[in-house]
This record gives C-alpha cells, structure tokens and sequence, in this order.
C-alpha cells in the first residue's frame, strides 16, 4: 500500500451478540490504529474483546458510533478492497475438508484468483511459515495439528493476505512459551515494516511485552484506549479483572504480579 494505515474507532458501542437489546458490552471507545503500532485488547471473560474485534473487520454490528479506514466507514467498503487493508483471524475455526497446511495458507495469499500461482507467490508463503516454525508441516494435514500448530497456520494466513492491519482474536492461546515469544517477534517484525496488528490476550505479560497500546474493557461497560503505559496500570488492571495487580521490575523487565481476590467477609 503507498498511502498510510489510517484506521479510527469513533465513539462506538457495543451489545451482546449484536442484538438491540443485548447486554451492553462497552460505550463511546475510541482510539486510532497506526502503521507501526501494536495493540492488545484487554478485558474479563465476556467483556466484548472478540466482539470488538469483528466489529474492527466489519462483521459485527454496533449499537452507537463508527469505524473508519482511510477515512471512510467500514460499511461504505467493497469485500475485496477491504480485505486488501485489513485481515482478520477469529478465535475459532473449522476444517471440514482435507488440506495441507501451504494449501491452507495460500488461499489467503491467492483469494483474489486461486487458481493462478507464481513463483514470488511460493515464496512468500515458504517465508512465513518458516517464521511461524511451520515449515517441517507444510505437507500435513490441518485436521492433524494440535491446537498451537493449527493456531499459528490460522496467523499465517493472516499474515499471507497482504493486508497492513492484522486482526487476532486470542492468537496465543494454544501456544506455548516458545511459540508465544515466537509470535511476539512476529508481530515486531510486521509492525517494523509499517504494518500494524491488534490482538485480544489474556496473559498481561505477553501483553506487555507486545504492545505499544492497549485497549482495556472491564466487563461493566466501561472502555479505556491509549498507549501501553497508560492503559496497564495496576489501579485499572485490578478493577477490570477484579482482583489484586501489582506492577514490579524483574531483571530489568516489567512483570505483573496477580494477587489472589479478597474474600468476602
């Protein structure tokens, strides 16, 4: 892309699964996403993280407000010119047919025509399943792969649709410690070439370490944007969650320390 990544959360609001009567999720956040920037999205189970990021792919309604790219709502974009700028990796997926995992990975890389290859096309997908340390799988079949294999193909694809803004729904759930500081650096790389990614995470260490901003829904409607410093503070963290937070230093890293919930007297 020649013009720069302008995407602009304004105002919005959102229910439980989309209903107009839903619970609602959270009111009048708004933030903008950047070339260059991670995000995490932050909150308590059912607080609206997945929910917001498939309203930021724009296949999830609002309740209030709106959801720029370029400059332009979400709606007013045709499919293929939106899936251009932005890729989305929801939380759960379903491989009914056989298929291998470059199969997998090059329908992102090839949506526009999939029966057209090209050499440049191949190589680009070698590259980034050997960054995703998919390479010795690239032959098996998806319906074999253990939850993190299958997790970071899911990455992969996104990553293989070309678009600058990626957005992943929990995409370090399955993995394990190596692959989730695997898939930190990833995310480094791809915002270091002006790009940009927003991941919903429920480890606020990894958060940290990942993000340059952070988005934090507390459960109770409530939504706070910024930049990492200062949306993950103790005081914020331990009301979202509901339980005690501390911020400490630890061989010159910043950790946070998670407390047990009082007891109700």
């Amino acid at each position: 892309m020649s013009e720069a990544l302008r995407f602009d959360v304004e105002g919005l609001a959102l229910r439980a699964g989309g209903r107009e009567r839903g619970r609602l999720l959270f009111e009048n956040l708004r933030f903008g996403v950047r070339a260059g920037e991670r995000w995490v999205v932050l909150g308590p189970n059912g607080a609206g993280k997945s929910s917001l990021l498939a309203a930021m792919a724009g296949v999830f309604p609002s309740d209030a407000g709106r959801v720029l790219l370029q400059g332009c709502p979400l709606a007013q974009w045709r499919p293929e010119a939106l899936a251009d700028w932005r890729a989305w990796c929801p939380q759960f997926w379903l491989d009914p047919f056989p298929a291998t995992v470059a199969e997998t990975a090059a329908i992102a890389r090839r949506r526009g025509a999939w029966w057209r290859t090209n050499g440049d096309d191949d190589a680009e997908i070698d590259r980034v399943l050997a960054e995703l340390d998919l390479a010795v799988l690239s032959q098996a079949d998806v319906r074999e792969l253990s939850g993190g294999e299958r997790q970071r193909v899911a990455v992969a694809t996104a990553l293989l649709q070309g678009a600058p803004l990626v957005l992943l729904d929990e995409p370090a759930s399955h993995l394990d410690l190596a692959h989730q500081q695997l898939l930190r650096g990833v995310l480094m790389r791809w915002s270091a070439r002006d790009g940009a990614a927003v991941a919903s995470m429920h480890d606020i260490n990894l958060a940290w370490d990942m993000a340059t901003h952070a988005v934090l829904l507390d459960g109770r409607g409530a939504a706070v944007a910024g930049s990492r410093e200062e949306v993950m503070t103790p005081a914020l963290l331990s009301s979202a969650f509901d339980v005690a937070v501390d911020r400490v230093e630890v061989c010159g890293q910043t950790r946070f320390w998670v407390g047990q919930k009082e007891p109700v007297p």
